[in-house]
């Protein structure tokens, strides 16, 4: 099993988990509860159907919601991944402007049981993580490149006629369990007629040799994400341990387009 996440999307929502160990011990944290207006802010973008990378399952693990609210010069992009029996186990929301810039990321509930925010306040990215009744926090130098899991997605579909150009475009996954970023590229693969594949990896060749990258493909006619394949941010029950997911996610559309 390869090193550890975003997350993703991680957060991740998106689309990383935790980059630490590949697995940790089930525990019984308070479940994740959210209010009325986190449920139904915004309105549904699509829906993301989690299986398996490998094998054949029909069923998915979990089901993720976007949903997103115009606000004053900007939105607020909320993912909310459920299992079948619609048990919420993890939500997260991230305020941009319309070009994706973060302006903060809020975790509601995980897993883990953990909670906490990314604040981008003037040069600097503020992390807070409340985590097994313990509180931690770090400071980093903020810049434009910084994405979380709600706004990644954005950032690429922004970026899909340079990537598919042959440009490499630089990000910085903010990733709040280990209260840094972590630098990775994107850059446009072969793709069937029609679509546009990205791919994401680790900008250092030590994290590239131990995380696998993270496909993207892209519908052209619409710009819609329509399937990733990599590490997603929920992890899976593997007898009384929680393990890492490497996952295909097959999107369906409410929205017109993505957003």
């Amino acid at each position: 099993m390869k090193f550890n996440y975003f997350i993703l999307l991680a957060a991740m929502s998106g689309i990383l988990g935790g980059l630490g160990c590949n697995g940790v011990r089930a525990v019984d944290p308070p479940p994740v509860s959210l209010t009325a207006q986190q449920v139904h802010r915004g309105e549904t973008i699509y829906y993301g159907s989690v299986f398996p990378l490998e094998g054949r399952a029909t069923t998915p693990t979990y089901v993720y919601e976007r949903r997103v609210e115009r606000t004053h010069g900007g939105s607020v992009s909320t993912h909310i991944t459920r299992e079948s029996s619609g048990a919420v186990v993890l939500a997260d929301a991230a305020t941009h402007r319309q070009d994706y810039t973060l302006i903060d990321y809020t975790l509601l509930g995980n897993q883990l049981g953990q909670r906490g925010s990314i604040r981008v306040v003037g040069d600097q990215l503020r992390f807070e993580l409340h985590d097994a009744g313990m509180h931690r926090s770090a400071v980093e130098p903020a810049d434009e490149s910084v994405v979380v899991g709600p706004t990644l997605v954005g950032v690429i579909v922004r970026n899909l006629d340079a990537l598919r150009s042959g440009k490499v475009v630089p990000v910085r996954m903010a990733v709040l369990d280990r209260l840094e970023t972590l630098a990775f590229e994107l850059a446009g693969v072969d793709a069937p007629v029609g679509q546009t594949r990205v791919r994401m990896q680790p900008s250092s060749l030590v994290l590239a040799a131990l995380l696998d990258p993270i496909v993207f493909t892209f519908d052209n006619q619409t710009s819609k994400l329509v399937r990733l394949e990599g590490r997603v941010p929920p992890k899976q029950h593997d007898g009384e341990w929680l393990t890492d997911l490497d996952a295909r996610v097959e999107y369906s559309y409410v929205a017109e387009a993505y957003r």
